[in-house]
């Protein structure tokens, strides 16, 4: 019987927090620029990224979709491959004024170009070749998790700031059920720490 009313009371009380947040904003986008740093096991150099948020990120339940690129550069090959982020997100806001923290989690995608695949020399023609073509494009799925807070600059704008944890599940492991192939999976593990700037309509 405790036990309900306990329920009973958390469930008032995240419903009057829910009433007495201002209105949400109905649709939010926003641009921001980041510092990515890839897991050493991606043989992938730190690098620059850009990208836009969009949805409606400013209510204390919100929900927003992310696209990221980055261009990192390939330690061992010395080349510069780009790496695009793309996911959907839940995030959780804690309304306290003019500053708002916020937690969030996500599903997506992160898309490689010119990644090279690791070929094992005792492979036939057939499996040479089906890796070598998904050498050069790879989609791996990522769940990522992260924190951050946003500033109010004004009634439509915020200043953004996130710090953000992918975890992301090797495509190797797809290939090696598909051809047989004997090869390492392997979850790497990527990092952003972005600034940005929010509009609301």
């Amino acid at each position: 019987m405790r036990s309900i009313d306990i329920r009973a009371t958390l469930a008032i009380v995240a419903i009057a927090v829910l009433a007495s947040t201002p209105q949400a904003a109905s649709a939010d986008v926003s641009a921001f620029i980041g510092s990515v740093s890839f897991d050493e096991e991606a043989d992938l150099d730190n690098s620059l990224g850009v990208g836009l948020r969009w949805g409606k990120s400013s209510g204390v339940l919100a929900g927003e979709t992310s696209l990221m690129i980055a261009r990192p550069e390939r330690g061992s090959a010395g080349e510069s491959v780009t790496s695009i982020f793309y996911e959907g997100r839940i995030l959780v806001n804690i309304p306290v004024g003019q500053v708002m923290p916020f937690v969030g989690v996500g599903f997506g995608a992160i898309t490689t170009t010119s990644a090279s695949a690791d070929i094992p020399a005792d492979s036939d023609a057939a499996a040479t070749e089906a890796l070598e073509a998904i050498s050069d494009l790879q989609t791996n799925s990522a769940f990522s998790y992260g924190a951050g807070v946003r500033y109010a600059l004004s009634d439509r704008m915020d200043a953004r700031f996130d710090v953000r944890q992918y975890q992301v599940l090797s495509a190797k492991s797809f290939v090696a059920d598909e051809l047989g192939v004997e090869i390492d999976e392997k979850t790497v593990q990527h990092s952003e720490l972005s600034v940005g700037v929010v509009v609301r309509f």
